[in-house]
């Protein structure tokens, strides 16, 4: 929806109009994404455990060849796991795991897309040690294997 607001031509008498369709849209579906959820009760969030909680995320993500490790980070956002991982999943909608595994999985289409690396160099380059499980994990994701991704991604 963003690359469709940002790169869409619209004439100039439109344009309002169209982004303030598009905004909607985009409200809507976080609407129906929450809804989603299991938990729909609500924790007490304060601007530290937030703020906490958004550099773990950014850690996460940063090195998305190591998986991570619940122990390791509730230590860090001084915290118990239960409540790193209760407080995780109430503001990212998703475990942390989960979360984390989406993200690789992503990159590792964008990497394929790329054409720079050949699928098992995708696989260990984002830290999976077992290539049929890399495969397993991205078909799961996008319905196709990596090597008929990169085939239709020409």
């Amino acid at each position: 929806m963003v690359d469709e607001i940002v790169s869409e031509t619209v004439d100039e008498t439109f344009e309002l109009f169209f982004r303030r369709i598009k905004a909607e849209e985009m409200i809507c579906r976080l609407l129906m994404e929450l809804e989603k959820r299991d938990e729909k009760r609500m924790y007490a969030l304060s601007n530290h455990d937030i703020t906490i909680l958004y550099r773990i995320k950014d850690q996460i993500l940063d090195d998305l060849e190591t998986p991570p490790i619940i122990g390791e980070l509730a230590l860090e956002a001084a915290m118990s796991p239960t409540k790193l991982k209760r407080l995780f999943r109430q503001i990212f909608g998703d475990s942390i795991f989960s979360y984390y595994q989406k993200f690789r999985i992503k990159r590792a289409a964008l990497l394929l897309q790329e054409k720079k690396y050949s699928v098992s160099e995708v696989g260990y380059k984002l830290g999976f040690t077992n290539l049929s499980h890399f495969s397993k994990v991205f078909k799961k994701h996008f319905g196709i294997n990596p090597k008929q991704y990169t085939m239709i991604n020409v």
